[in-house]
């Protein structure tokens, strides 16, 4: 297998923002540090909205096996359409002048998901010192309020629910910045006196770093704890978890 991964370029393909410089920032750092352990011929980024963009990703990649690695909490519509759109793939598999090119399910639905969420949400807790009785827990995602396209609300239910069983609080609810049930709906959903967000968010743009604070009532006076009578932490973005890049 490594033999075979030394012949194997790797590309970590992501949205990318003409706006937001950040947003391609944790897929360079992601792919930087797979590169360290030389692992791969070569570990590349590529982006739809930024450069290197998806369309030139292929640009110059000589080895035999290229795997394109989505960037992304779902396998929605940038995975299934606008990837193998830019970079002229087939599908899961894509045979092209005698290279091989192999299109991965994206990084949000790994299986080992849950646990590495339930993994930071352990930490948050003995770090604040919270009881897992008094804690109500949100996993927020992006959503879509188009109904033919549910692959955002579906995964983070189901994250939801995989989470719970890994390390059961009060209750861990799914919550989405443009579908219902809305996060900035929250109050009317928690009983408990503690609250804990976790943003399935990969990429460190403006939903993780301004919609989600400025929802849950934050501001840069008090990027930690909300000004409501309940307590309100919130968790840094699943990306920087070191075992999402190891796994």
């Amino acid at each position: 297998m490594n033999d075979r991964l030394k012949q194997t370029t790797l590309i970590i393909a992501g949205h990318g923002s003409s706006k937001s410089p950040n947003m391609g920032r944790p897929a360079r750092l992601h792919a930087q540090w797979i590169k360290d352990q030389n692992i791969f011929a070569d570990v590349r980024t590529a982006f739809w909205k930024e450069e290197t963009f998806l369309q030139h990703a292929l640009d110059g990649v000589t080895t035999p096996e290229v795997v394109v690695v989505p960037n992304l909490a779902c396998s929605g519509f940038i995975n299934k359409v606008v990837i193998p759109r830019e970079m002229g793939l087939d599908g899961p598999i894509t045979q092209r002048k005698g290279q091989t090119i192999h299109l991965c399910q994206p990084v949000g639905e790994h299986p080992n998901l849950a646990a590495l969420m339930a993994e930071r949400l352990h930490q948050v807790m003995e770090d604040e010192q919270l009881s897992p009785n008094e804690t109500t827990v949100f996993v927020v995602a992006h959503g879509n309020p188009d109904p033919d396209r549910p692959a955002s609300h579906d995964s983070a239910v189901m994250l939801a629910t995989r989470t719970y069983s890994h390390f059961p609080v009060q209750a861990i609810l799914p919550a989405f910045l443009e579908e219902k049930p809305f996060l900035k709906n929250w109050e009317k959903r928690v009983s408990t006196p503690n609250v804990i967000v976790l943003p399935f968010m990969i990429a460190a743009g403006t939903h993780g770093a301004r919609d989600i604070p400025e929802f849950w009532g934050l501001n840069s006076a008090h990027n930690k704890k909300s000004t409501f009578t309940k307590t309100a932490n919130l968790q840094a973005r699943l990306k920087p978890h070191p075992d999402v890049t190891s796994g």
